[in-house]
């Protein structure tokens, strides 16, 4: 009785070529992970600022129209100005009286910028009397972890992250290319919300906006706007949960995910010829072997058999390697370059791993080409005289 073909002999015997043909699927599965792991670093450093912080802070420029004041209602241009003013003066008290809003007020803000590793991120931050920010900080949970509070015109509080990632310290001037030597850091802080805050200085600003210190359930101004009768349309200046979550989505999570997947697809392109090619030669140089294992006895299906299980015996292994050489890469990525710019990484990422896992298994379908080539050519041990 004939024993059963053994995947693990030809590979115990021939470890250099079965390690060079593991060690390209283990770098392989490593370059697309990388890969995948660098870029995704993006979407996850910025979804604190884009999901979480608007659950807690609002920013609303509504509109003449948005409060019902037309030029048919009000011909004369200061009086449309004051009827706009009085309406908006109105609609801010009546959120500061509404359930699950701690405080709204029509202040100045500024852009504190994020920079991920593909892309980055603005988002506003209100400048506010100094007497207001304690408040603010306690809304948001942040607290000064280095310096002091805001005292005089145009100083600021940054997050801890978002200072790391811009190279700034207290006692700079914040974003000085941009605003030039108007706003001095005066403390950092730490928030789940990357949260900053400043008092204003003359008309240095990014705009003025109604600033609204919200719970979840008043995250949404639109649905918030209706209850006030406010006619709130998709022209509106708004910031909410709802326009971040599509900046998020849409121009972040969607752009970055394309591009790790055109990526994949490249790499995989190339792990298809490489293999394909290598596999072709492996198996060529294997046929008086399988052709002697015919002539034993064994028939097609088991030498198929065989050649499978060690195709994806040695697919396993490298995997395995990958994930392996991944996770060491991840660390060190993780602890000198992610890190130290401010930045967070993902580690775990199974989509990721499902888009990888496809692209093996199409590999492993496209050399079943070759594999039944060959199988074919099996015929006796007289193709051993060719």
């Amino acid at each position: 009785m004939k024993s059963r073909l053994s995947a693990m002999k030809y590979i115990r015997n021939n470890k250099r070529t079965c390690i060079v043909l593991i060690l390209s699927l283990a770098l392989t599965f490593m370059a697309m992970y990388i890969v995948a792991f660098t870029l995704y670093t993006s979407v996850e450093s910025i979804k604190p600022i884009c999901l979480e912080a608007p659950k807690r802070i609002s920013y609303v420029n509504p509109s003449y129209e948005a409060f019902g004041i037309t030029e048919d209602k009000y011909p004369d241009a200061e009086e449309r100005a004051a009827a706009f003013k009085n309406a908006q003066n109105t609609f801010i008290e009546n959120l500061k009286k509404h359930d699950g809003i701690d405080d709204a007020y029509y202040v100045q803000v500024l852009n504190a910028n994020y920079n991920g590793v593909v892309g980055g991120v603005g988002y506003e931050f209100p400048l506010v009397e100094p007497e207001k920010i304690p408040s603010a900080l306690a809304h948001m949970d942040a607290e000064i972890i280095e310096g002091r509070y805001p005292e005089e015109a145009g100083e600021v509080l940054i997050d801890e992250i978002v200072m790391k990632n811009r190279g700034m310290k207290v006692g700079d001037w914040f974003e000085e290319t941009n605003y030039g030597r108007v706003f001095k850091i005066v403390g950092k802080l730490r928030s789940d919300y990357m949260f900053c805050i400043g008092t204003p200085n003359g008309a240095y600003n990014c705009g003025w906006y109604i600033t609204i210190l919200c719970n979840e359930l008043n995250s949404d101004f639109t649905r918030l706007a209706n209850e006030f009768g406010l006619n709130i349309t998709e022209d509106e200046d708004i910031d909410d949960i709802n326009a971040y979550t599509r900046l998020y989505e849409k121009d972040i999570k969607d752009s970055i995910e394309l591009i790790i997947n055109i990526i994949i697809l490249v790499v995989m392109i190339f792990l298809m010829i490489s293999i394909l090619v290598a596999y072709i030669s492996f198996m060529r140089n294997r046929v008086n072997e399988y052709c002697l294992y015919a002539s034993l006895g064994y028939s097609r299906k088991e030498i198929y058999q065989m050649i499978m299980r060690e195709m994806l015996t040695m697919f396993l292994i490298g995997v395995i390697g990958g994930i392996i050489i991944s996770i060491m890469l991840m660390f060190a990525f993780d602890e000198l370059l992610i890190k130290p710019q401010g930045l967070i990484s993902k580690w775990f990422m199974p989509d990721q791993i499902l888009r990888i896992a496809g692209a093996f298994a199409m590999v492993i379908g496209l050399l079943q080409i070759p594999v039944l080539i060959s199988i074919y050519k099996v015929k006796t041990i007289d193709m051993m005289e060719d």
